[in-house]
């Protein structure tokens, strides 16, 4: 099939239509200002996976202005969502977003660095949203791998790094040591016996696995 990822993506995108308006206000924005959040599929992952596991308790690294921690909580709304996120300004605007939803009292933000911020969180979470720092997932894997309850969701956006983890004729120089880092992060997990893992070759690449 002769068809690019990005031409696939973009009708998909097109296709996702019934958003919520108030989460299609916070993308048009972000949008606008140049702001990461997750793509719109991802974002509707995210609901769909958070409507089938019914979640407790949520755990997301890399909150942004709140657009994917929102649209998990759109799918379950009855979880409790920490996430964190190391820029005050982010922090600040997600805040604004997540009252606009009225769900202040389950969307709890902290601002930190995400390994200080882990270390101190304590119990088990029934889903874990990792979107953050690209070089740091093996990192925040093995800072809550022992947080992950039985039958843990664990979602990881953009694992296939604009397709520079398939080979080096695809990379870019300084994006070497991040390539080789999700490469060796993704093998990590499927390696691990208390994993079944899988890829999804949606927006920038999506890894999803569930902890036996």
């Amino acid at each position: 099939m002769d068809i690019s990822q990005d031409i696939l993506n973009q009708f998909i995108r097109s296709k996702l239509t019934n958003m919520d308006p108030r989460l299609s206000k916070i993308e048009k924005e972000a949008q606008k200002r140049n702001i990461p959040i997750v793509s719109r599929e991802v974002s509707r992952l995210l609901t769909i996976l958070s409507m089938l596991r019914k979640p407790k308790r949520i755990l997301e690294i890399g909150t942004a202005v709140g657009f994917s921690a929102l649209s998990m909580h759109i799918g379950f709304p009855e979880a409790k969502i920490i996430t964190i996120e190391m820029d005050f300004d982010m922090v600040m605007e997600a805040k604004k977003n997540i009252k606009e939803f009225g769900a202040q009292d389950k969307i709890v933000i902290i601002g930190g660095e995400a390994e200080e911020v882990l270390a101190a969180i304590e119990g088990e979470f029934d889903m874990i949203f990792f979107d953050a720092a690209k070089a740091q997932y093996i990192d925040y894997f093995n800072l809550t791998k022992e947080k992950m309850a039985k039958n843990c969701l664990l979602i990881c956006d953009n694992v296939l790094f604009k397709g520079m983890v398939v080979g080096r004729r695809y990379l870019k120089r300084r994006m070497i040591t991040i390539a080789k880092r999700m490469n060796k992060f993704i093998k990590m997990i499927e390696d691990d016996p208390d994993f079944v893992m899988t890829l999804l070759p949606i927006s920038d690449g999506v890894l999803i696995a569930v902890r036996k």
